[in-house]
């Protein structure tokens, strides 16, 4: 990881900190989205049934994810539960980039949150 990669990354742990109080049972994520620009975008987990991390920090970029880097603190879910999954917001958005910082160890996600966004 680059320092950037790094200093993006710790961003994203400071911003899942915010969804503590929130998220039950879910858990603490966050996103950074960084845009060629060099803007940042960043989203925290909702209260459970409403957005993840990822789709917060997509929302608020818009126009501005396609081609841009997005941090995770957890693998961006595959599956449908409550919400669609973040995978498929984050291909549609035009990411070009997913750094993950942990693979989610839940079974329904469990490294195909992964296979999928390098597919």
């Amino acid at each position: 990881m680059s320092d950037i990669d790094q200093q993006s990354m710790r961003e994203a742990v400071l911003v899942a900190a915010s969804a503590r109080l929130t998220c039950r049972p879910n858990p603490w994520v966050g996103a950074v989205l960084v845009a060629h620009d060099g803007r940042r975008f960043s989203g925290f987990t909702q209260a459970v049934g409403q957005a993840h991390a990822e789709v917060e920090a997509l929302r608020r970029a818009g126009d501005a994810a396609r081609g841009a880097t997005m941090y995770v603190t957890l693998e961006p879910c595959n599956h449908f539960g409550r919400t669609p999954p973040c995978t498929e917001a984050i291909i549609a958005a035009g990411v070009s980039r997913v750094v993950i910082g942990v693979e989610d160890p839940d079974a329904r996600v469990a490294g195909s949150g992964v296979a999928r966004l390098r597919a």
